[in-house]
């Protein structure tokens, strides 16, 4: 096991039982991939399955896909949520908090305001981020 795996599978536990974890179901798959099961709390019939996937843990942020929960697939729109920098039919999302968001503002990763914080418990905080998110923007699954 790498520092990496070690670093989420202690973080993992954590997240499994702090506050606020009944917002998630938690599985981790892979070594440095978790999958979280989340609803908004403006639409709690929808549920969510997000992947989450480390290249570096902590030390960069995880890419976020939405899983569909028939199928497994990662490559439906349908399986998304319709947020704000959210991208269902391109499949990513334009935020500072993922991969994908660092990908497409490379700018981001020098700016105090955007750059990603490898501090503490890193999967912790990306939940309640997305969970904050869902709560405030969310408007439903994409179609």
């Amino acid at each position: 096991m790498n520092l990496s795996e070690r670093n989420l599978e202690g973080d993992f536990l954590e997240a499994t039982t702090a506050g606020g974890g009944d917002r998630w179901k938690l599985t981790r798959p892979a070594p440095l991939e978790v999958h979280a099961v989340v609803s908004s709390g403006k639409h709690p019939e929808e549920r969510f399955t997000a992947r989450l996937l480390w290249t570096h843990y902590p030390d960069s942020p995880p890419s976020l896909k939405f899983i569909d929960a028939a199928s497994g697939r990662l490559d439906l729109p349908s399986a998304w949520p319709m947020l704000r920098g959210f991208r269902p039919a391109s499949l990513d999302t334009c935020v500072n908090w993922t991969s994908e968001g660092m990908n497409l503002h490379p700018e981001w990763r020098d700016d105090p305001k955007f750059r990603w914080d490898r501090r503490g418990n890193v999967l912790l905080r990306t939940l309640q981020t997305l969970i904050a998110e869902l709560d405030e923007f969310c408007e439903g699954r994409h179609k």
